[in-house]
């Protein structure tokens, strides 16, 4: 009995120094993993994680492990400036091996509190780009480029100096990322002091945290207990929606439906398919910063390929066509940053589907057009059979190997032969056939 109250009683001691021991441990780490494009949807997913976070007295540090090949400045505003208003220290981690913060993913990463990469990881290239391509580069050969190309770079490139200066970064490197589309290996971002620290996982990266930073009481050693934030189904819907390669399929998709269904009415399959397409391009533009006029382009193809079935152009409406796909993908939508365009091998490869396969449709349909008088019910005017029974008014014939109800303005015989008049309703006049 004693032995047991012995038992029971260091139990209890054991119970309440480790309860001690947790209560001063070192609180968890929030893990935001981001591996998007950055538009509305990421960054709003950002901005909610770093909210709760924040909220959670348990977190001490946040960690954004980020993947991302770039995406909108507007977007990536929003979320330089949640991180640099965030109340506990935000990190930002590219990672695993293979990983990149290009583009919009080069501003988050200066603007962390600590930066850190994986070897084998890049960063940068962070050139703004026009939704115009014309304007993407200055014309060497004139010596300038447009005065809009350089605006927005400067405004860039201020906002990337602004972060590094922020975060005492390298401010030169940084902004050669941006003037001159300059990338960077993780070592060299090290070496650049672009970054803080080169870590091989969350662990290690807590760790070399925690011993730079004894303040925040993070584990120096050890497994480190990790509170994550992924995406909600909805949110996959949604970044699925924000691909720009998705959503011009929908609006090509959408219009080709729409002209089937009009060309064919009844169809119906080709008119649900385009207005669901539609509808849900229409939702993305909610996401998405599209541009109009690149609409207009691409509905303009869609008219030039119709034209050129009924107009003799010696093909050079399809090659207007293709021309003004080719723009209107282009000029789609309007980004400011790379990573949000359409791929040019894309586009021409699908200009190229669409110009076939609607003009191939419209062959099909022209051809359903002209032979549609000489087949059907029309078709069967005139052709001969014979009754299957004696009658006067009504009965059956047979005729082009099936049974028909027969009406007859004169008496008939039974095998006697039988002319069609006219199909109505599914029903044959007939008149005796003359000798």
């Amino acid at each position: 009995m004693f032995r047991k109250f012995l038992f029971v009683f260091f139990c209890t001691v054991g119970l309440m120094f480790s309860g001690l021991s947790l209560a001063g441990s070192p609180a968890p780490v929030a893990v935001i993993h981001v591996r998007d494009t950055i538009q509305p949807v990421s960054a709003q997913f950002i901005l909610d994680a770093l909210k709760d976070a924040n909220e959670n007295p348990e977190i001490r540090l946040i960690i954004i492990m980020l993947d991302t090949p770039g995406g909108l400045l507007s977007s990536t505003r929003d979320i330089t400036g949640a991180i640099f208003a965030s109340e506990k220290p935000v990190a930002v981690y590219v990672h695993p091996a293979g990983s990149r913060a290009a583009s919009a993913g080069f501003f988050i990463l200066l603007s962390a509190n600590f930066a850190a990469m994986t070897p084998g990881t890049n960063a940068g290239a962070a050139h703004p780009v026009s939704a115009i391509p014309l304007f993407n580069s200055p014309s060497e050969s004139k010596g300038k480029s447009s005065v809009m190309a350089d605006k927005m770079v400067e405004d860039t490139a201020a906002f990337i100096r602004a972060i590094a200066e922020k975060r005492g970064r390298a401010v030169v490197p940084a902004e050669l990322a941006v003037r001159k589309s300059l990338a960077y290996s993780a070592k060299e971002c090290k070496e650049k002091n672009l970054i803080n620290f080169l870590a091989l996982s969350t662990d290690d990266l807590v760790h070399r945290i925690a011993a730079a930073n004894p303040q925040l009481n993070l584990p120096v050693a050890g497994p480190v207990t990790t509170l994550d934030y992924r995406y909600s189904f909805r949110e996959k819907l949604l970044s699925r929606l924000a691909s720009p390669e998705l959503v011009f399929l929908l609006l090509i998709a959408g219009v080709i439906g729409i002209f089937i269904e009009m060309k064919t009415p009844g169809a119906i399959l080709p008119g649900l398919i385009g207005v669901t397409s539609l509808i849900l391009f229409f939702f993305s533009m909610r996401i998405l910063p599209i541009s109009f006029a690149g609409i207009l382009f691409i509905v303009l193809a869609v008219v030039l390929f119709v034209m050129e079935v009924k107009v003799v152009s010696y093909g050079f409406l399809t090659i207007g066509g293709i021309i003004s796909m080719v723009i209107g993908s282009m000029m789609l939508f309007k980004h400011d940053l790379p990573g949000m365009g359409i791929p040019m091998g894309t586009i021409v490869i699908i200009s190229l589907s669409v110009a076939l396969l609607v003009i191939l449709l419209l062959r099909l349909v022209v051809k359903a057009h002209l032979k549609q008088v000489i087949s059907g019910e029309e078709g069967m005017i005139g052709m001969t059979g014979f009754a299957v029974q004696s009658f006067e008014k009504k009965g059956k014939v047979f005729v082009n190997g099936e049974y028909w109800n027969a009406v007859s303005t004169a008496p008939v015989e039974k095998n006697q032969e039988i002319e069609i008049i006219q199909v109505e309703n599914m029903v044959l006049h007939i008149k005796p056939k003359e000798a």
